[in-house]
């Protein structure tokens, strides 16, 4: 198995990052009613209803996930983890893994907040 952005053309991964922080700041900017705030508002919606965007959850269910960024300072040694996990079963997806964990070491030096 392959990272897909291994595999895709262009060079895209299986998910996206919605920044939801930013989402609600820009909610909070846009007044409530105007042409900018339905095309937030109806973009979202459209997103939920085809099953495109994922909010997870809840802690601790099946649904729930944690999102890495490499440039997050323990993003290496997580990834490491995982491909040493991974390994067991697909080492081809393990050494693509692990090719991440590189790319953080490098990207990695930011503060989780």
């Amino acid at each position: 198995m392959k990272l897909d952005r291994n595999i895709n053309k262009d060079g895209t991964g299986k998910y996206a990052l919605l920044k939801m922080r930013k989402l609600r700041e820009v909610r909070i900017e846009l007044s409530p009613g105007t042409l900018e705030w339905h095309e937030l508002e109806d973009a979202l919606e459209t997103l939920e209803f085809h099953d495109i965007v994922d909010f997870g959850s809840g802690a601790g269910t099946p649904g729930d996930f944690f999102v890495i960024r490499l440039k997050d300072k323990y993003a290496s040694a997580a990834l490491g983890a995982y491909a040493r996990a991974a390994d067991q079963d697909d080492p081809e997806y393990a050494a693509e893994v692990r090719a991440l964990a590189a790319a953080a070491r490098v990207h990695g030096t930011r503060k989780p907040d």
